[in-house]
């Protein structure tokens, strides 16, 4: 399970994505709200944070059907996202001394999956940014803004329609 509150004494039930019981929440955020998330945020142009988590209230009366269930957002965190198997290296007054070794074996073998899982999202990422900066600009785009600091330069064009691309390794950094 994942969580960002750490020892507040809370006590937390995780289910797994196949849980029947959340069977038409599941669905109907992933195939239908997720979507809509970033634009409702006036944010349209940008892709969904890599690592974040919301919290999900049940606001439907007792006894209403489980497929008749309605869900609101409580809140979206993406930026104290942890992972509560890794709860055991958090240092705190009660721990001062904590560290990566007192994550139990089991528990590291799934924090290794997620780490590793987050670690190819994030190259795939990289990679897709940096081809799609490889094609070049097209009218209206600024590519210059890459690994070389032109910030100095006076811009008298309107975008870099025919400049090339920055290159993603460039020898000399001036």
């Amino acid at each position: 399970g994942i969580s960002a509150v750490g020892g507040t004494g809370s006590v937390y039930t995780f289910y797994g994505p196949e849980e029947q019981r959340f069977s038409s929440l599941t669905n109907g955020f992933l195939k239908g709200d997720l979507r809509k998330l970033m634009p409702a945020l006036g944010l349209e142009e940008e892709p969904i944070p890599l690592w974040w988590t919301t919290d999900f209230i049940n606001a439907s009366p007792v006894g209403t059907r489980l497929e008749d269930e309605t869900w609101i957002v409580g809140e979206f965190n993406c930026s104290c996202v942890g992972i509560s198997k890794c709860l055991p290296a958090n240092v705190s007054d009660d721990s001062p001394n904590a560290c990566y070794n007192d994550i139990p074996k089991k528990d590291l073998v799934e924090t290794k999956k997620i780490g590793a899982l987050l670690g190819d999202k994030a190259v795939g990422l990289l990679v897709k940014e940096a081809k799609k900066k490889a094609m070049g600009a097209a009218a209206g785009d600024w590519f210059s803004g890459g690994p070389v600091d032109v910030s100095s330069l006076k811009r008298v064009s309107k975008d870099d329609l025919g400049l090339l691309p920055q290159p993603l390794k460039p020898r000399f950094k001036t």
